[in-house]
């Protein structure tokens, strides 16, 4: 499994190789797992700080966020952050003592906050009213000379590429503080920085221009958001994480998953889409539009792309979709979606992914293993295939699905002709070989996303996810053209053994219970019994009554 940074064995821990320094306690206060430079968190819990104990149970008992302060006895500060995960609270530290000790010099005495002012900055300036420099010094600053500055517009300096800010320093009224200001000083250098500025007015109140310090905050910011960056990064990994140890549910835990990723890109949708060897079936979609990307398309392009994740193209809109691999194969991906329009996906949103994808290809491994055992634990006997209880339960997962994704797909009702025969002929072993290869040929009908179903004696129920009625007729026609096949394997080629189905497409929306279709897939069985059997009936929407036969009754 990969970790939040980097390719690490299954057995490291989440925090084991992350750059921040942290702490993860469960809810008996014991220490479940610390980054490598954790010491000082460590140090305190042991000595059961009350600042950290306070931000350890504010964060337990909202179930979210909270923050505080740690001085240790050395003198170290600290600011901290808790956020809670299940019953585990993650602390994350940030070293504050440097900025701290500044902070307390400058409020000690104005003489010594001006003189640190004048060191801290990078330069000091006034403009006139049409923001041209006047004065600069010194005379080297932001890698430009004296000569570069005086006489030239603020706005053509600091904003080369035109983007000026519409609160721009050089035009403020009143004094005025800006942090973070975004500039671009040309070279392609783009940074940021804060600026101090005072207008100036003449005697008869006129705006005569402004004066003021900057100072270059671009590795502040840059660090800043690092620094925020990693914590969601290890927010949203530990979550996951969280998925993988308490969810037992493959839907569930797809769901959960898309959920998570949806609120921290803030998309507007998200696909969860499982790879089968027949192709691609969404398993889960998190947001409100039914919409549905064309996901052969989009796997396709992954395929081709070089990087794991990539924007991707789907007729007029764009994506951003990311591949998961198991071994080397590809076993799903996700699809985001948003109005790129007005917020194009972000350097910093695709590297997220890249560092989650060990954890969510984890994900997607864990919810095919669920649906594996659940398979292997809701066979029936005979066959080999889903008995009646996985089934219906199977069924009605598919049915919840669809409404979101407005998909459809087709109920089979399977019913043997004159099975009493062959067991009144022959004798019960027959009568179960009967059963077997009946079964058996219809796993070869049937594609990996699609379920199979013993439903009683000789009834058998069959799901096809996203197909055409028509085509799920085919495959029902195919069946019953393979029954005189089964009588000579039995050797009762004599005997009248056949089999009659009724084919109910589903109403995305609408059906949401398995009673929902087998009312209808029943009918249009009892249509085909009535006509002669050995044939195919197609269920009309739920508003119509009638039943048409596919390839005509028999």
């Amino acid at each position: 499994m990969q970790t939040l940074f980097g390719n690490k064995s299954s057995t490291q821990t989440p925090l084991a190789s992350a750059p921040v320094c942290a702490i993860s306690v469960d809810q008996t206060g014991a220490v479940v797992d610390q980054s490598p430079s954790s010491e000082p968190l460590i140090m305190a819990w042991h000595d059961q700080d009350a600042d950290l104990k306070d931000v350890v149970t504010a964060s337990r008992a909202s179930g979210s966020i909270a923050d505080g302060r740690l001085c240790l006895q050395d003198g170290r500060r600290f600011s901290l952050t808790g956020v809670a995960q299940g019953k585990r609270v993650l602390i994350v530290a940030q070293d504050t003592t440097v900025g701290d000790r500044m902070t307390e010099a400058l409020l000690k005495s104005r003489a010594l906050l001006k003189d640190l002012l004048d060191r801290a900055v990078d330069l000091s300036f006034e403009v006139d009213a049409d923001r041209r420099f006047t004065f600069v010094s010194p005379s080297d600053a932001f890698g430009h000379s004296l000569d570069d500055w005086l006489g030239r517009s603020a706005d053509n300096f600091f904003w080369q590429d035109g983007k000026i800010p519409a609160r721009n320093p050089f035009s403020s009224r009143k004094p005025t503080e800006f942090e973070a200001v975004a500039i671009n000083t040309g070279d392609g250098k783009k940074g940021w920085a804060s600026f101090s500025v005072h207008p100036v007015f003449d005697d008869g109140g006129e705006f005569k221009g402004v004066r003021g310090v900057c100072r270059d905050v671009s590795a502040q910011v840059a660090g800043d958001k690092q620094t925020r960056s990693d914590n969601v990064r290890l927010a949203l990994h530990q979550r996951i994480v969280n998925l993988l140890n308490t969810t037992h549910s493959a839907e569930e835990l797809l769901d959960r998953a898309s959920s998570e990723l949806k609120e921290v890109l803030r998309a507007d949708q998200v696909w969860a889409v499982v790879k089968f060897k027949e192709g691609l079936v969404p398993a889960a979609i998190c947001g409100e539009s039914s919409f549905l990307p064309n996901t052969d398309r989009i796997w396709e392009q992954l395929a081709n792309s070089d990087k794991p994740v990539a924007e991707v193209s789907d007729g007029d809109m764009s994506h951003l979709a990311v591949r998961l691999e198991e071994a080397g194969k590809g076993i799903g991906m996700l699809v985001m979606s948003r109005d790129t329009d007005q917020f194009p996906w972000s350097r910093q949103e695709k590297t997220l992914l890249e560092d989650l994808i060990g954890s969510l290809a984890a994900a997607f491994g864990k919810a095919q293993l669920i649906n594996r055992l659940e398979r292997l634990s809701s066979l029936d006997e005979l066959t080999g295939i889903m008995n009646r209880r996985a089934f219906v339960d199977a069924a009605e997962r598919r049915l919840q699905h669809q409404s979101r994704s407005g998909q459809s797909g087709c109920l089979l009702f399977v019913d043997l002709d004159h099975f009493k025969e062959v067991n009144d002929t022959l004798g019960h072993l027959a009568g179960d070989q009967a059963i077997q290869l009946v079964a058996d040929t219809m796993q070869t009908l049937v594609r990996a996303c699609d379920i199979v179903g013993r439903y009683g004696g000789d009834e058998f129920v069959v799901w096809l996810e996203d197909i055409e009625p028509a085509d799920a007729a085919l495959k029902a026609r195919s069946l019953i053209d393979a029954m005189p096949s089964i009588r000579d394997q039995i050797g009762g080629s004599d005997l009248r053994l056949s089999a009659s189905v009724g084919v109910c497409p589903s109403v995305p929306g609408l059906d949401l219970k398995f009673a929902d279709l087998s009312e209808r897939a029943d009918k249009a069985l009892y249509e085909v019994k009535n006509a002669g059997r050995s044939n195919v009936a197609l269920a009309t929407a739920p508003s119509l009554t009638e039943t048409v036969a596919v390839g005509g009754m028999v």
